[in-house]
């Protein structure tokens, strides 16, 4: 009698779970659009963004400090024979000719951090840029147009064209200008060109 009961509720079990079954599958083998309908995706939508501009920083640029002939061009590595000094020595920068007391100016934004008189070159102007760059102004005819601490904007008036630069007393009425990048000379010129 065990037997026949446990024999019973394994059919019906079994009856049970093929039924299950085939509610669940219902319509699929038939290919039934009676069947249940496939569950439809969930869409979200999703705000529309305005593109982001390519964040690119503005080009730097330099103005010449004074418009003259460069009477003696950049060289930093290979000595050119100084005529005031008697001997080879390198320059590190330029050296501008100009009509005496001809405004100089600021090539760049800045501050100026010296304003001094050089025992060889003379009346000397200091300031310092963005990004590391440092800008000489040597040879000046006075110091009375720019003092330090002086916030300067590019093309404002930071002295005049001298002679005061003994090292260089050769050359004539001009100023000698230097530009570093972190204490190393740079050719101003190929900034400019």
């Amino acid at each position: 009698m065990r037997l026949g009961y446990y024999a019973g509720l394994v059919v019906l079990l079994a009856l049970l779970g093929l039924g299950s079954h085939a509610w669940r599958m219902r319509g699929e083998s038939r290919g039934d659009e009676q069947a249940y309908p496939p569950r439809a995706a969930m869409s979200v939508q999703m705000p529309t963004l305005a593109p982001v501009p390519a964040m690119t920083p503005e080009p730097v640029v330099w103005t010449w400090p004074l418009e003259g002939e460069v009477v003696a061009g950049y060289s930093p590595d290979v000595p050119v024979w100084s005529e005031t000094l008697g001997q080879w020595q390198t320059h590190p920068g330029l050296d501008i000719s100009g009509s005496p007391g001809e405004a100089v100016y600021a090539c760049r934004d800045g501050v100026v951090s010296e304003v001094c008189s050089d025992r060889l070159w003379g009346n000397v102007v200091v300031i310092e840029h963005d990004d590391g760059y440092r800008s000489t102004y040597a040879g000046m005819n006075t110091l009375e147009m720019a003092k330090e601490g002086d916030v300067v904007k590019q093309g404002q008036v930071i002295g005049s064209v001298g002679q005061s630069a003994d090292c260089e007393a050769e050359r004539g009425w001009h100023i000698h200008f230097e530009l570093t990048k972190d204490g190393v000379p740079v050719d101003f010129g190929l900034l400019v060109s």
